[in-house]
């Protein structure tokens, strides 16, 4: 495990742990906008999206759980069939400000997907999203609800095959050796 990775789960752990004894928020609740910074240095926003269904992987460009993840998002049949038709975006942000580590991992984002990087870590600093570890996967609908929250692809994929009455698509999910968090 990289060092850089350990810290951030350190981090996510003590969070956790804090946040803990809170209430468990209702699902219907509207997602925290963010600020996110594209290769071009151009910053968006992720209340600019939009489409019926957002995806937001947040992810470390150090981890291979999290290129592995993003990858089976991408194949999964309803992630790639809405994806194609524009009624999915997919939004990958590494919530963390090592640009020169997130240019060089650029490459591991599925091609299609929308990928960013908070300069600042006000996603964490802030505590805008609960997540436990990385990668963490969100589904929104069109009004920035949240769907899904830390979700599996298999989640992700039962609930767009739901939502949108998809029944042609098999998704079989094939062991790919995955553990919980970063591995470097």
């Amino acid at each position: 495990m990289n060092v850089k990775c350990g810290y951030v789960i350190l981090y996510l752990w003590f969070t956790s742990i804090c946040h803990a004894q809170q209430a468990v928020s209702d699902l219907s609740e509207q997602a925290r906008d963010f600020a996110y910074t594209l290769a071009s240095g151009e910053e968006e926003r992720m209340y600019s999206l939009s489409a019926e269904v957002l995806l937001i992987c947040f992810y470390d460009p150090s981890c291979e759980d999290c290129h592995a993840m993003m990858k089976r998002l991408a194949a999964a049949p309803a992630v790639k069939r809405l994806t194609g038709e524009k009624r999915l975006v997919a939004l990958a942000v590494y919530p963390e400000e090592d640009v020169q580590l997130w240019e060089e991992n650029r490459s591991h984002v599925p091609s299609g997907w929308i990928n960013g990087y908070d300069p600042g870590a006000r996603i964490i600093l802030d505590d805008l999203y609960d997540f436990t570890g990385l990668p963490a996967v969100y589904l929104l609908d069109g009004q920035k609800r949240f769907l899904l929250k830390e979700a599996t692809v298999e989640a992700v994929e039962r609930v767009l095959k739901a939502r949108f009455n998809i029944q042609d698509s098999k998704f079989e999910i094939q062991d790919s050796g995955l553990q919980d968090g970063c591995e470097g």
